[in-house]
């Protein structure tokens, strides 16, 4: 597996992006502008979405596997950066919360999308046979989006993260995801 992000299956690859959380923040950085980054969430994901099909890849198993689960890997960078412009210690319960609601909101609005755009072009090829294991690890993710301290985070942020793991799953439920996998904290190097 040349995408060595996450495990996967053998023989496949997924399409790698960041997104600056710097450029999310107002100058004072007291603010996180969620609907701009819930606005690049669905601009890059259908960008990468676009492009899986239209990559060349290494073998003609990796591009197969590629088409067949779309694997993406939309991130972030520049938390650490971000953390500190809001005086939050890096290792701590805020700063730890903070990221889980980003990440949350980041996944979820991308599982999302990936949703709306199985219900105009389909689910991935290989939903069907996966089905209800996606739909339980979604909804698991949706859960965990309880566990982040609403007290630690902007509440707008933790609605909008949770808000948009709903829609994901309700979405996904019906018409299934566009991709197997949307999000991955990928290596600065990597990208």
């Amino acid at each position: 597996n040349p995408c060595s992000e996450y495990m996967h299956l053998d023989n496949s690859a997924c399409n790698l992006a960041s997104l600056n959380l710097l450029k999310f923040s107002d100058d004072e950085a007291d603010r996180f502008d969620v609907e701009g980054f819930k606005a690049a969430v669905e601009v890059i994901f259908t960008a990468q979405e676009i492009l899986v099909g239209n990559a060349d890849y290494p073998t003609v198993p990796i591009g197969e596997n590629a088409r067949r689960f779309r694997q993406l890997g939309l991130g972030y960078a520049n938390l650490g950066a971000l953390l500190m412009a809001l005086g939050l210690p890096y290792d701590s319960d805020g700063g730890r919360a903070l990221a889980g609601a980003i990440t949350g909101l980041m996944t979820g609005h991308a599982y999302a999308t990936s949703a709306v755009t199985a219900s105009r072009m389909g689910p991935f090829a290989g939903y069907a046979e996966n089905e209800e294991h996606m739909l339980r690890v979604l909804d698991q993710h949706r859960e965990q989006m309880a566990d982040i301290d609403e007290e630690l985070v902007p509440v707008d942020l933790l609605s909008a993260a949770q808000q948009s793991w709903d829609v994901a799953c309700a979405t996904a439920a019906i018409h299934g995801v566009r991709n197997a996998q949307a999000s991955v904290l990928a290596p600065t190097g990597t990208i």
